[in-house]
């Protein structure tokens, strides 16, 4: 072989050992930028999923968080109803009560007891008495007890019993009745009965 071919070979050679290093250097490059781009898209998806669950999780827990409000509000609102219905049951029966008790013999006295205080808080004439119809036939006892001239009235409001007393020149009133007694009991029952609900 002469000098010129061997040189060619050699030359030959080394191209192709630099070809072959260049495309072996390019493979792995290649090589390397997909397993990157893989692991690039792998980072992609993981973090997408994981803010997927994180929205999910989210909105479950805000779904439970509602729907314990949701019930723990329903659960009130039956505890207020079934409140009130106690509440109204035992002021159903005093107010029967009491009914009963405006017919007794004990009755009587009683208003008489408060007609006579009401006495005192009116000391002029032209006092009207206010009573449930039933009382009208006490006119004579509460006329005795207020010792002035006073009016005696049936009041369609007063449905359970005691006087109601007032001075319309003077711009004056004060209840005896049972009924008003009753009413402002419920508030106090309702700070008092233990039966809050928080």
């Amino acid at each position: 072989m002469t000098s010129s071919e061997e040189k060619l070979s050699k030359f030959s050679t080394a191209i192709n050992h630099y070809a072959q290093e260049q495309r072996e250097k390019i493979e792995q490059e290649i090589s390397e930028f997909k397993q990157n781009q893989l692991e690039e898209a792998e980072r992609q998806v993981l973090h997408e999923a994981y803010q997927l669950i994180q929205g999910e999780m989210t909105a479950m827990r805000d779904g439970i968080v509602r729907d314990i409000a949701h019930r723990e509000m329903n659960a009130r609102k039956e505890l207020l109803e079934k409140r009130k219905n106690i509440e109204n049951e035992v002021f159903a029966k005093a107010k029967e009560r009491l009914v009963e008790y405006t017919k007794s013999a004990q009755y009587p006295s009683l208003l008489q007891k408060y007609t006579s205080s009401l006495s005192e808080l009116f000391p002029e004439t032209g006092t009207v008495l206010c009573v449930k119809k039933d009382d009208l036939q006490y006119e004579d006892l509460l006329r005795q007890a207020f010792k002035k001239e006073c009016t005696v009235q049936a009041d369609q409001d007063i449905l359970i019993g005691g006087v109601r007393a007032y001075h319309a020149e003077k711009g004056i009133m004060a209840d005896e009745t049972l009924d008003t007694m009753l009413e402002s009991q419920q508030e106090w029952f309702e700070e008092t009965s233990g039966m809050s609900v928080v």
